[in-house]
């Protein structure tokens, strides 16, 4: 019945309660708040419960004659238990909220498998300089001669187009520039050209890079 519920409710918490409260709890056992209401009416009726009236809200409570009233001293115990027990739950959560982290952390980690493909993706790099390393040591030619003399002729041929261009536009710049007011930089800027220093080259650097004379084109 609602009414053994309802009693039952109110004494073992041993507290006020609204109809709206005890609603709310019993509303998982299949009780309506209506059938609440006329249990809570029932029970203050019989003596059951106390209720007081605090303008249209009334308030149950469990009656009070007969209950043992604690000294000042056993009251002064029970809240000092109750500050204990407030101090362990505390510290408890903060305990819960740093294993949560740890969870969450191990969640995002690599599992054995990606840490050993890792590893051995890194004793391959290793291995491969390892072996670079020691030829370097050991006097091993790295370069043949053709690649070398191959590089060497695009480098040059490099060079020799970029001295043509050079020509080209320096000759026609000296032409469209005559009478321009302002710095060169400035202009450069704002035409949208790029310089060898602009492009963070040197010419004179990379010419002192070419091929030995003797070998040496001309550019």
């Amino acid at each position: 019945m609602a009414d053994d519920q309802v009693l039952r409710l109110v004494m073992e918490h041993n507290k006020p309660f609204n109809a709206v409260n005890i609603g709310d709890f019993l509303a998982s056992k299949g009780i309506k708040k209506a059938a609440v209401q006329r249990a809570l009416d029932s029970l203050a009726a019989s003596g059951k419960l106390t209720v007081k009236e605090f303008g249209k809200t009334k308030i149950y409570l469990p009656p009070q004659a007969g209950l043992e009233v604690l000294s000042k001293e056993d009251m002064d115990a029970k809240k000092a238990e109750l500050k204990a027990l407030q101090q362990q739950l505390a510290e408890e959560q903060v305990a819960l909220r740093k294993r949560e982290e740890e969870l969450r952390g191990w969640e995002t980690s690599l599992t054995v498998e990606e840490l050993q493909q890792q590893i051995a993706e890194l004793k391959t790099k290793t291995d491969a300089r390892a072996a670079k390393l020691s030829q370097l040591q050991g006097g091993t030619t790295l370069v043949t001669p053709e690649e070398r003399e191959k590089v060497e002729k695009a480098f040059v041929g490099a060079m020799d187009a970029w001295r043509k261009r050079r020509g080209i536009f320096r000759s026609i710049w000296d032409t469209i520039s005559e009478g321009l007011e302002g710095k060169q930089a400035d202009l450069f800027e704002e035409i949208g050209i790029e310089t060898d220093e602009a492009a963070g080259v040197s010419w004179s650097e990379l010419v002192e890079m070419l091929p030995k004379p003797g070998k040496r084109r001309k550019v």
